[in-house]
């Protein structure tokens, strides 16, 4: 249960979302989400799941490591080319 419950730190998720990027070029909000909702701690619940999220994608946006190609309501994040 402690497993469960116990988050990996901003770092890693953050991580694990620039892999997906690079490994598929682009990714969508369903695409995180369906990425990160079952590896984030289970005593979120899923609105505190999904602000995570947002959270996560904002800071990478703020980085300047991932930008939104598309739509506010229908992102589609690619990396920052260098």
């Amino acid at each position: 249960q402690y497993i469960k419950n116990k988050a990996f730190d901003d770092t890693h998720y953050k991580k694990m979302i620039i892999a997906f990027i690079k490994k598929y070029k682009s990714a969508s909000r369903k695409d995180i989400d369906n990425l990160l909702i079952t590896k984030l701690s289970d005593a979120l619940k899923d609105v505190q799941k999904s602000n995570k999220i947002r959270n996560l994608l904002t800071s990478l946006r703020q980085e300047k490591r991932i930008i939104n190609t598309s739509s506010k309501a229908k992102p589609k994040w690619v990396l920052v080319k260098f």
